[in-house]
């Protein structure tokens, strides 16, 4: 007799602060890939869901209240990609001190640096600063907001299967 088992493991979250063209490319692209996509924006005309048909959750509100509605697990995954320099610093500042798999924020490094200053500013260390990716995504020259989407998603993936195959005590470079 043969019994074959097969480990259910719940889909990884992937929260999506912003509701903007690269979100939209993003979000059924993560779905393909297996993860729980929840979009949050501010704007109920961006956060749509019409604009966001694969989405599992859109949350309209505020960006400084999102955070605290949601229950963030060291297992979850977050890319920071709001339409401005300001909201992208309230949510990382409220995320960093939180254990994820991932937080990825989306801007140029003169926007990093800009927002990293003023988090250290705030007595954030750098080890902190240090686990957010920023430029977000892998380096394939991508321009377009789908071609972006797609070096973040690939990016999504390098990270899962370093986790998992941490977890199974493989080591990859």
């Amino acid at each position: 007799k043969r019994v074959f088992l097969e480990p259910l493991v719940a889909s990884p979250k992937l929260y999506i602060f912003g509701a903007g063209h690269v979100s939209a490319a993003l979000c059924p692209l993560a779905k393909n890939i297996g993860f729980q996509v929840t979009v949050i924006d501010d704007r109920p005309e961006f956060a749509d869901p019409l604009r966001f048909p694969e989405a599992d959750e859109l949350l309209v509100t505020p960006f400084e209240q999102a955070v605290g509605k949601l229950d963030l697990a060291s297992s979850d995954y977050v890319v920071i990609m709001t339409r401005g320099h300001l909201h992208d610093h309230r949510v990382l500042g409220q995320i960093l001190n939180r254990p994820l798999s991932y937080l990825g924020m989306i801007g140029s490094r003169r926007k990093r640096e800009m927002i990293f200053k003023a988090l250290r500013e705030e007595q954030f260390s750098e080890e902190l600063l240090k686990t957010v990716h920023t430029p977000i995504g892998l380096e394939i020259g991508a321009e377009t907001p789908e071609e972006i989407a797609v070096s973040i998603t690939a990016e999504l993936i390098q990270v899962r299967a370093r986790k998992r195959g941490e977890k199974k005590g493989i080591t990859t470079i």
